[in-house]
């Protein structure tokens, strides 16, 4: 019995793959990372919160990206103060209606000639957002390190979690590294 080889299935399949890998490299968020190259950050020991210029409308997103800072910047060894830090925190949040498209492809096969490749893309409605982080040296309110981020989709099922992944990344930088 001879086997019967699919024309291009292999290219398919190759392009399927390269596909889905070039997807997650476009949905990785890029941090757009701003620093003062003259502070010494390891001088820096305790913080507390300013009011944000654009806060998050929603008061649960307020109070929830308020407590991922808050936990990450306890991991880094700063000690929140109600007031009188050495450095002042704020953040600016932004979020809009957006749309997302997800794409399906089928091959067909007709007996005895070349198959045939179709591609659909169903779109969805999506949040994104951009979520800035600012750090603030206390004693004269010149911003000394600042991180921000576009996070393109929001599943409002995942929005505790894609909010703290999002928060993760941008104080991820934070000390920068010397230079």
């Amino acid at each position: 019995m001879q086997s019967r080889r699919r024309p291009g299935l292999l290219a398919v399949v190759a392009v399927s793959f390269a596909a889905a890998a070039l997807a997650q490299t476009l949905t990785m968020p890029k941090v757009d990372l701003d620093y003062d190259k003259e502070v010494d950050f390891s001088a820096f020991k305790t913080y507390s919160w300013k009011d944000p210029i654009a806060a998050a409308k929603d008061p649960q997103m307020h109070t929830r990206i308020i407590w991922y800072v808050d936990r990450e910047l306890e991991k880094k060894g700063l000690t929140k103060k109600p007031e009188g830090g050495d450095l002042l925190v704020r953040y600016y949040a932004k979020a809009h209606q957006g749309y997302k498209g997800t794409p399906t492809q089928e091959q067909s096969y007709l007996s005895g000639a070349a198959g045939q490749l179709t591609t659909s893309v169903d779109f969805s409605k999506v949040v994104e957002g951009t979520l800035l982080i600012e750090i603030q040296r206390a004693s004269d309110g010149k911003a000394v390190w600042r991180a921000g981020s576009g996070y393109g989709t929001i599943d409002k099922k995942r929005l505790d979690a894609d909010t703290a992944r999002a928060v993760r990344l941008l104080l991820s930088k934070y000390p920068p590294p010397k230079p």
